[in-house]
């Protein structure tokens, strides 16, 4: 089934690529991702937009090492686009011409428009469920809107407006503030107001970095930038000072040395379409053009779409690491089954059913690594790999759920790192249990059909069985309330 597709990127600032690995029909994962600041744009912006022949250079030797890699990874298809610099210069055919002749990649110029349209796809597909929202894509030489209402991409948006035009034209020049501004809300006066937003979807590295300076300053528990969301006005004041710090403070407060020369550009513009738009929740996505081109191409029959219910994340784990689907359905059935039985105990929401479910397909996956501390594994493969169409919330309570099940009820210090992520710990250790539960019923691996029911302090398990290896586990386990389990035959 593998059949891998590598993804060429060609920015103003850098020329990334990524391969992706299929394995199944819808399912991917990424099995190499590089990238090259060529800089291809430098110059350009002074020299009425032609390329200069060093940035050439730098980006056909990146290209070079690039076609190495599709080689040796046995790559499939090839797919590579160029944008704003390539887009906008007038000498980009000859170059194009000799990448095509000597390596045999055909480079495809996109418009603006095409461009949001990608990041787009990307963030709609792969954030958690978003019903409307804008995505802002700050690039090196323009930037990209796209209006996303009622899950679909409504209208999309290119502006000449980037971190490398803006610092040739403006911040190496010692510009003022007030100059730059100037030239910005000119840029951006004709976005129309069904733009404005609450909800906007940051993608591309200024405002990715400044997301891990917020995650870095709040000791965020999690390492994953895609999905961490903030409310802006409660970090403005960073935001201005970044805009208005030299080369030597930048340094000082953390600022990743590849994004050193240009975050301040990125966040003028960042800053003033954000208040265009009047948003204020930011949604990060670490995905963005190369993922929403992969996707096009990928879902070509599909409208660009996954299909209802689809989960990347979940699908491609299940199929690298042979979860046993007869296993999972049985313990998944189980704690659907418990979840209502119980529900007058512990009265939480339907809404985690959905959580439940997912931790019960997912709670043997550390076993592919090694049996002996396998909750501790599956943990690990939760929070690194189940990043699409999963919030940090869900992501870390499942993770939790598992790293727990069989063992005890995790208690509030388990949890202090994770807790402004994390429902009431009632709900976590009801969930833990019926995760536990489940897995008690589950002991002799047979697909029994059970019935439930509580009444008068006491659960009623009934099985066609003896259940002898079942009533074993279930004494171990502690219980989240006071009430008594009998297993009938």
């Amino acid at each position: 089934m593998a059949k891998r597709t590598a993804v060429i990127d060609i920015g103003s600032n850098s020329a990334r690529m990524v391969v992706f690995e299929k394995s199944s029909h819808f399912a991917y994962h990424l099995i190499k991702e590089i990238k090259s600041r060529v800089r291809i744009g430098e110059g350009a912006y002074e020299n009425d937009g032609f390329l200069q022949e060093k940035p050439l250079q730098r980006t056909f030797d990146a290209l070079v090492g690039f076609k190495n890699i599709i080689e040796t990874l046995k790559c499939n298809k090839v797919l590579c686009i160029a944008t704003s610099a390539l887009r906008d210069a007038p000498n980009s055919k000859p170059f194009i011409k000799k990448v095509k002749q000597n390596l045999k990649i055909d480079i495809k110029i996109i418009e603006g428009k095409k461009e949001a349209y990608y990041g787009a796809v990307a963030a709609k597909n792969l954030l958690m469920p978003i019903n409307s929202a804008i995505t802002i894509d700050i690039g090196g030489g323009s930037t990209e809107l796209a209006l996303i209402k009622d899950g679909q991409v409504a209208d999309t948006i290119s502006i000449d407006i980037g971190t490398v035009r803006l610092k040739e034209l403006f911040l190496d020049k010692k510009a003022s503030s007030d100059e730059i501004e100037e030239y910005i809300n000119e840029k951006i006066s004709d976005i129309p107001k069904s733009f404005n937003m609450e909800n906007l979807i940051v993608i591309g590295g200024t405002t990715r970095s400044f997301s891990e300076l917020i995650m870095k300053k709040i000791e965020y528990p999690l390492k994953t930038v895609h999905g961490f969301e903030y409310n802006l006005d409660d970090y403005t004041d960073l935001l201005e000072e970044i805009k208005k710090s030299d080369l030597l403070n930048l340094k000082n407060l953390n600022i990743k040395k590849d994004r050193i020369d240009t975050i301040r550009e990125g966040l003028y513009i960042f800053s003033k379409i954000s208040k265009k738009l009047h948003s204020k929740k930011i949604i990060t996505s670490g995905v963005g053009v190369r993922e929403g081109v992969y996707l096009c191409d990928l879902l070509r029959n599909s409208n660009h779409t996954f299909p209802k219910n689809f989960r990347l994340s979940l699908k491609s784990l299940s199929d690298r690491f042979g979860l046993k689907d007869r296993q999972n359905s049985s313990i998944v059935r189980y704690t659907k089954q418990l979840f209502h039985a119980l529900k007058y105990l512990h009265g939480i929401d339907d809404r985690y059913i959905d959580i439940l479910t997912t931790s019960a397909k997912l709670y043997n996956i550390g076993v592919c690594l090694n049996y002996y501390e396998k909750n501790l594994h599956s943990f690990y493969f939760i929070i690194n790999g189940l990043n699409y169409g999963f919030s940090h919330n869900e992501k870390i309570l499942m993770a939790l759920l598992i790293k727990y099940h069989m063992k005890k009820l995790p208690s509030r210090d388990d949890l202090k790192i994770y807790e402004n992520l994390l429902p009431d710990i009632k709900i976590v250790n009801w969930l833990s249990f019926i995760l536990s539960l489940s897995n008690c019923l589950h002991k002799d691996l047979a697909d029994d059909r059970f019935s439930f029911e509580y009444t008068n302090h006491t659960l009623h398990v009934k099985s066609s069985k003896k259940l002898y290896l079942a009533s074993e586990c279930i004494k171990k386990l502690a219980k989240p309330a006071s009430f008594a389990i009998v297993l009938e035959d």
